[in-house]
């Protein structure tokens, strides 16, 4: 098993297998089972950003002003992301097939 400073990951664009950008990696969600804490999924784009920086409802406005408000978080699970190299970080599937919510 391989250790990764997720913190450091933070901010990182992220490419779907064409090489095309799919947003930066922004949040990372992760749960407790036990004594261990195990990452479930990364949240990508700007709408992520501001669940990081728990200002989401002035986020939402933000990005309704700036005329996205269909902007939403883009969720990749856990083993749908590819950290072989760290500098560019890939997920294993096209943009289309991202779990996109609110």
């Amino acid at each position: 098993m391989s250790e990764v400073q997720l913190e450091l990951l933070l901010g990182k664009q992220v490419y779907d297998l064409e090489g095309k950008p799919v947003g930066r990696l922004e949040e990372i969600r992760a749960e407790t089972r036990g004594t261990d804490i195990y990452v479930v999924e990364y949240h990508l784009g700007a709408y992520s950003l501001f669940e990081r920086l728990s200002a989401l409802a002035i986020g939402r406005a933000i990005l309704t002003a700036l005329g996205t408000s269909r902007c939403r978080k883009k969720s990749v699970p856990w083993d749908k992301l590819d950290m072989r190299d760290l500098e560019h970080l890939r997920v294993k599937s096209s943009e289309a097939t991202l779990q996109a919510s609110d």
